[in-house]
């Protein structure tokens, strides 16, 4: 008995120090984890003070040892918002968007591997903001899609606000504003009711970014509903300053500078460390170009250059090309308004310089905007097939169960064609968007004949050494219109209606000056098509008036006679271009008995170009017939051009 109570007193002891041992282990792990912890905080806080004193290299270089810490670390469950700071920092303040992608792909492994659904669906709402910033916007859409579908899964309201503004903000990169106004409408409808600090306004703000400028009563009205979270305390955040810029814009678009200037005045202090600018900021810069527009409605011309000029140069630290050129659009259109031509036609040639940077991700964005519509039509028919065929399943399978695993395999079959039909747009997505971006895109929209501008200014060098203001002023009016019409014009594939034909008309009203009124022209436009100004392919038309003015009346012994019809037929724009000129038979006598190489005859080429790829992006074709016209002894009595263009559908 004895021997029995020391037998249990000495197994309690050793159990007693067991446990006491475990404690100690857990203890001490817990302490290096804690030590591990502060570690990596200490290097990230470390790397934004750098980052604050403009110590870039030195910030980096604190955040990569805070995040091979992380990788090193057994706890990377409980370090998920240090890696999702890690990942914000090279994201948003160095743009490294290569070190960012690798740190969602760790912390993804991670995720996956212990089934963190909602870390999975901010992974997918990540990877689509930073594939839209690089300018990947088929690949962002598909990963806001895929998140969209994990947050709706998981009735998680929170994601579901953020990835539908996200992917709003995609559609708005890339022109489709009706798609965004969707997204943003869905936004709202995850908000709760109550929230008026922070996703209420955000999503108001995009919202009202999503009208155009003549819409400016709902630019308005939703600007003003983003501001209700702006109280004075706050008026200068970044989110109240972009507000109140979008508020005083409207007021200017609504012609009432002074009204606008008083919003500003009123609720934004310069005085604030948001209006400093930061590399790749547009807030200052976008600020000074509001300023700059009030100013020119005020008529103070001279502030308005000085703010424009600061607007210019931050867009260009930016390397903003788009808000470039719209700044120096205005640039050029002020510098009309002093009387300094020189300074305003110095301007629009720096524009047609940026504007061959921006045509290739101008078409980009249009071939996006095309096959993101394909994309959301196409998975919308797979949903609705699978819900379709998921009913008929369910109705059959209490009859046979031979005819449910038939309708299953069926299932499998529709989902299969749809997922080729899906890998085959996206095979003719890159397709086109490899043609377009190594077809001579410069020259097939390059309307601007050298010769034409310098035979242009001939004339007007004529109208001014003739000493005849009257005649030179309108001219050079006329002239200074046509070209900032065609530069604003390029950098889009498409133009609407009344855009060509003021277009237009303005190159033939040149051409008679030139001429000396040589010829006339003739316009019969159809009034349906004035009032409904849809969107055409642009600059298409206007090859075939140069050649018929070019080649058809310059040997012609007769006045010439040009006249232009435009008529809406079915979802088509029909041109009927007619001149009484020689005909192109003696016209390409002529040109061989000179030698010539013509330009007219490279444009004709190069539309023909344009028109077969623009062919393949929309569903309508575009056409052009050539026809020798003869007078009743069988003469020529000219040539008469048809051209049939589609009228694009913007929804």
């Amino acid at each position: 008995m004895l021997i029995f109570r020391y037998y249990f007193f000495f197994f309690l002891l050793g159990v007693s120090f067991q446990i006491v041992g475990q404690d100690g282990l857990d203890k001490e792990l817990k302490k290096t984890y804690d030590l591990e912890k502060k570690s990596i905080e200490k290097l990230i806080k470390e790397g934004d003070s750098l980052f604050k004193a403009k110590q870039i290299q030195a910030s980096k270089d604190s955040y990569d040892r805070a995040f091979t810490l992380i990788q090193n670390s057994y706890e990377v469950d409980s370090l998920q918002l240090s890696i999702k700071r890690v990942e914000y920092f090279f994201t948003t303040k160095t743009r490294e968007y290569i070190r960012s992608l690798q740190v969602l792909d760790f912390l993804e492994k991670n995720c996956k591997e212990t089934n963190d659904v909602d870390c999975l669906i901010y992974i997918k709402s990540r990877l689509g903001t930073i594939h839209n910033r690089i300018g990947e916007y088929i690949k962002a859409l598909e990963y806001f899609g895929e998140g969209l579908e994990l947050s709706h899964k998981e009735n998680n309201t929170k994601f579901l606000w953020e990835l539908s503004l996200n992917r709003g903000v995609l559609f708005l990169d890339i022109g489709d504003q009706d798609q965004a106004k969707m997204d943003f409408k869905k936004a709202l409808s995850y908000v709760d009711s109550a929230d008026t600090k922070k996703r209420k306004p955000t999503t108001y703000l995009n919202l009202s970014a999503s009208y155009p400028d003549h819409q400016v009563d709902s630019i308005l009205y939703y600007s003003r509903m983003a501001s209700l979270g702006c109280e004075k305390e706050k008026v200068n955040s970044r989110h109240c300053i972009m507000v109140y810029n979008n508020i005083a814009w409207s007021y200017y678009l609504k012609n009432m500078p002074k009204e606008a200037l008083e919003v500003i005045r009123t609720n934004i202090s310069w005085e604030n460390d948001n209006l400093t600018y930061k590399d790749g900021d547009d807030l200052y810069p976008g600020l000074m170009h509001t300023m700059g527009a009030i100013q020119t409605g005020l008529g103070n011309y001279e502030k308005a250059l000085e703010y424009f000029l600061i607007s210019q140069k931050y867009f260009e630290r930016k390397k903003d090309v788009s808000d470039l050129i719209t700044v120096k659009e205005d640039l050029s259109k002020l510098y009309e308004k002093r009387g300094n031509i020189k300074a305003s036609l110095k301007t629009l040639r720096e524009i047609r310089a940026l504007e061959s940077l921006q045509l290739k991700v101008k078409v980009s964005k249009e071939v996006a905007k095309n096959e993101s519509k394909n994309l959301l039509l196409e998975k919308e028919e797979v949903i609705s097939g699978l819900e379709e065929k998921n009913s008929e399943i369910e109705k059959e399978v209490s009859k046979s169960k031979w005819l449910s695993y038939l309708l299953g395999i069926l299932l499998c079959i529709t989902v299969l064609v749809f997922m080729f039909r899906a890998y085959r747009s996206k095979i003719k997505y890159y397709q086109i968007n490899e043609k377009l971006a190594l077809t001579r895109l410069t020259s097939l929209r390059s309307s601007m004949n050298p010769h034409f501008l310098f035979n242009t200014f001939s004339t007007l060098q004529n109208y001014i050494l003739k000493k005849d203001n009257l005649k030179a002023n309108e001219y050079m009016t006329e002239l200074s219109g046509l070209i900032r019409n065609v530069l604003n014009s390029s950098d889009s594939v498409y133009i609407n209606f009344n855009k060509e034909v003021e277009v237009i008309r303005s190159y033939v009203s040149l051409q008679r000056g030139r001429f000396q009124e040589g010829f006339d022209a003739v316009f019969d436009v159809d009034p349906i098509l004035e009032d409904q100004d849809p969107k055409i392919p642009s600059m298409v038309i206007q090859p075939y008036i140069e050649n018929a003015i070019i080649h058809g009346f310059s040997h012609s012994p007769f006045k010439g006679k040009l006249n232009i019809k435009l008529k809406k037929e079915n979802n088509t724009v029909v041109c009927n271009v007619r001149d009484n000129g020689i005909g192109r038979e003696a016209s390409e006598k002529l040109k061989n008995k000179k030698n010539e190489t013509s330009h007219l005859s490279i444009a004709t080429e190069n539309t023909y170009e344009r028109l077969e790829i623009l062919n393949e992006i929309v569903a309508a074709k575009a056409n052009i017939i050539i026809n020798d016209l003869k007078n009743d002894e069988g003469l020529p009595a000219g040539t008469e051009v048809i051209i049939t263009l589609p009228i694009i559908k913007e929804s």
